[in-house]
């Protein structure tokens, strides 16, 4: 059952209101009423779902609703009272605060839609009334919300049909949308799927649903926890609790709606085309260990899977099926989704041979054939199961039967068998059906009377949420196994200005934390770029240097791989008259001279201001073509350089770092610290700058240097008007 807490024992989690909220001794609805359908349904969910606590009306007229008494105040009670469910009109509910309050309880739910959502006027209501609620200590979940169900605790507050699972130790959905809920319930209802809370959260006046999250962490009937977002209006509390959920291996699936690009952002900067809204929170995803799906039936799917399995081991999945078309489908998904299926030992294989009919093949997928004997499916099982690199074990067989009929009987057996095998080995075992299918009366009266592990959502979907949870499986145990300062969340206090000038003075703030940066020389004139040119020994690049020029190889302020004094001496005349003529006014520096780089990987690394999950760091395939492949990984800093090397194993372009056409594999180590440092140097900045862009980051085997950064400042604010 759902934990109730001491209300304030958890500070600003809110999670003892929510422990109140979500399985109280006593209820107060408020406003209920004979004329409102929500009233009605939401007394017969409660009583249908079994609640034992204490139900009281509160209407102010009094009489009697729905059959009962109902006082005119909360009050007027005369009891005590843990929660309230509010349905009066939303101009109303702040007084009905205090009077809740003034009962004692804790928590509210309000039901009530006109508020934010409507507009400014619904938003100053909304306003008022979380100011009532915050000065009484009074925690709210809404308000426009559907309400919440607590299968485990048998508290169904909600107000649309409500069915409940077979089972109540599973999944718990936190939906900020109510109908999406709602779909997502009766899903879990047609395929079986075990649901411990359903909690749409409506508005997020007070609690969101960060705060729902973090409180379901702790809930032991919560065995996987599956998102609806929206919006994320809390980002550290959602990011403390998404890492806190990872420690405690408890998965998190997480389906989140708008893709768009409408991150405000510095257009000069070229991390500015990498970080996008969807982007980051991809990125955040893969940070602090949710996985991310793009569909409810994928979310409902995956949580559900991952609540079975909880943390899978270091290993590969078996895939065992009665058909060879299906083992074929499941092998290509496989290795579509990045999910080993290891081959089978020579010593299993022989074995297998020996119980399987004559003419089939014993391998990884197995294909038991429809000669394979129902008594040896055991045997069969356990053997895969057995072997020393399989973590998981997936059966893909013909759907639990809805009906009795002849050939029903003939599966009901070997469901039966491999449901037998699949509870006595070592590691998770799944069954599943071909396809996407649904679960009546009948079938859920063999699933349970044969306690199958089955899952109706098919084997693609099966493998899909297989492979989430063996990524969410590995993420777990590198935070298990990580150093303390590998996980720590400090960073130097950010500055309280951006260094002073162009790409010198980027590159000089880099060097100052650590960055390894290529040498150069700002040269006032020719004669002082010949000079350098010559003290460099080698081929030298001239940059143009002004802080009014972000891409200098676009108005021709660059010219590369430069021999030879005449050469450099005409380079650096065409370089700055290019500057004048295409950037007429622009303060012009000098020109920067250093050694050219040649045949080595280019990346790019940066930092752009999100304004909602603050500085992201990119990193990316960099040089000219950062903004047409877009290939890059993003965090939210700050990052340790484990992190950094799994931004770096995400990357198409990953590859090329291995080495490639003579330039020899990069020394990831070393290239993971250097873009750690760049990415504390980029933590200190403060709120003046917008974006920090390293393009590129040059690595060649142990040699990796900063070639190229721009600072970008934040735009002014908006005067005041006087």
């Amino acid at each position: 059952m759902i934990a109730r807490f001491d209300a304030g024992a958890s500070g600003d989690r809110g999670s003892g209101a929510i422990g109140a909220l979500l399985n109280p001794r006593s209820i107060a609805i408020v406003g209920a009423s004979d004329r409102s359908r929500w009233s009605q349904a939401l007394v017969a969910n409660l009583t249908r779902g079994g609640y034992t606590g204490a139900l009281h009306l509160v209407n102010r007229r009094g009489g009697i609703v729905h059959g009962r008494a109902a006082a005119t105040a909360c009050t007027d009670i005369g009891a005590e009272l843990d929660a309230a469910i509010v349905l009066v009109p939303a101009v109303a509910v702040p007084d009905a605060i205090d009077d809740i309050a003034r009962a004692g309880a804790t928590a509210a739910l309000v039901l009530t839609s006109g508020f934010a959502e409507t507009g400014a006027a619904g938003a100053a209501v909304q306003a008022t009334m979380v100011a009532r609620a915050a000065a009484a200590g009074v925690r709210l979940l809404g308000p426009n919300s559907l309400g919440f169900i607590n299968f485990t605790g048998r508290v169904h507050a909600w107000t649309t049909p409500v069915r409940a699972p077979s089972r109540s130790r599973g999944t718990a959905i936190v939906s900020q949308s109510g109908a999406t809920a709602y779909f997502m319930a009766e899903l879990a209802w047609q395929q079986d799927i075990a649901l411990s809370c359903v909690v749409a959260t409506g508005n997020e006046a007070d609690l969101d649903a960060s705060a729902f999250l973090d409180h379901l962490v702790d809930d032991p009937d919560t065995r996987a926890i599956a998102l609806f977002i929206e919006t994320v209006r809390a980002p550290a509390r959602f990011l403390a609790a998404a890492r806190r959920a990872l420690a405690a291996g408890k998965p998190v699936v997480a389906l989140k709606v708008g893709a768009s690009e409408a991150t405000a952002r510095a257009a000069v900067a070229h991390t500015g085309a990498l970080v996008g809204d969807d982007a980051v929170f991809d990125g955040i995803c893969r940070q602090f260990g949710m996985i991310r799906v793009h569909s409810i039936e994928a979310l409902l799917a995956t949580a559900d899977i991952a609540g079975r399995t909880g943390v899978l081991g270091d290993g590969g999945l078996a895939i065992i099926s009665n058909s060879g078309g299906v083992c074929e489908i499941a092998a290509d998904s496989a290795a579509r989704q990045g999910v080993r299926v290891p081959a089978l030992d020579a010593a299993v294989a022989a074995h297998l041979a020996e119980a399987m009919p004559g003419f089939s093949t014993p391998h990884n997928p197995l294909d038991l054939t429809g000669g394979v004997d129902p008594d040896r499916l055991d045997d069969i099982v356990r053997r895969m199961a057995g072997q020393r690199d399989i973590a998981a074990v997936l059966c893909v067989l013909y759907p639990v039967p809805t009906a009795v009929d002849e050939e029903s009987e003939r599966a009901d057996a070997v469901h039966r068998q491999v449901s037998a095998a699949l509870s006595g080995i070592g590691v998770p075992g799944l069954l599943t059906s071909y396809t996407h299918t649904r679960v009546n009366d009948h079938a859920r009266a063999i699933i349970e009377r044969i306690g199958a592990p089955y899952c109706a959502c098919g084997v693609d979907r099966a493998i899909a949420a297989l492979a989430g949870v063996f990524w969410w499986s590995r993420m777990h145990r590198d935070l298990a196994r990580a150093a303390p300062a590998d996980v720590r969340a400090d960073v130097a206090a950010p500055g309280s200005a951006r260094p002073a000038g162009g790409e010198r003075a980027a590159l000089d703030y880099l060097a100052s934390h650590g960055v390894p940066v290529v040498p150069s020389v700002l040269a006032a004139d020719a004669a002082a770029a010949i000079a350098a040119a010559r003290a460099f020994g080698g081929p030298v690049v001239l940059k143009i240097a002004s802080p009014d020029i972000a891409h200098k190889s676009d108005i021709g302020g660059v010219a590369l791989d430069v021999s030879g004094d005449d050469a450099v001496g005409h380079a650096f005349l065409r370089v700055v008259e290019a500057a004048r003529a295409r950037v007429p006014g622009a303060v012009i520096e000098g020109v920067l001279v250093a050694p050219m780089r040649e045949r080595g990987v280019e990346l790019i690394v940066g930092m752009a201001r999100d304004p909602q999950w603050g500085p992201v760091l990119a990193v990316g395939l960099g040089g000219i073509w950062v903004e047409v492949l877009k290939d890059a990984a993003l965090r939210v800093l700050p990052v340790d350089i484990a992190e950094v090397r799994r931004m770096l194993a995400e990357l198409r372009g990953a590859p090329l770092l291995a080495g490639a056409r003579g330039v020899p594999p990069a020394n990831l180590e070393a290239l993971a610290a250097a873009i750690a440092r760049i990415a504390h140097a980029a933590a200190c900045l403060g709120p003046q700058v917008a974006a920090l862009d390293v393009n590129p980051l040059w690595v060649r085997g142990d040699r990796v240097e900063a070639l190229d950064a721009l600072l970008v400042g934040a735009p002014a604010a908006p005067a005041e008007k006087g």
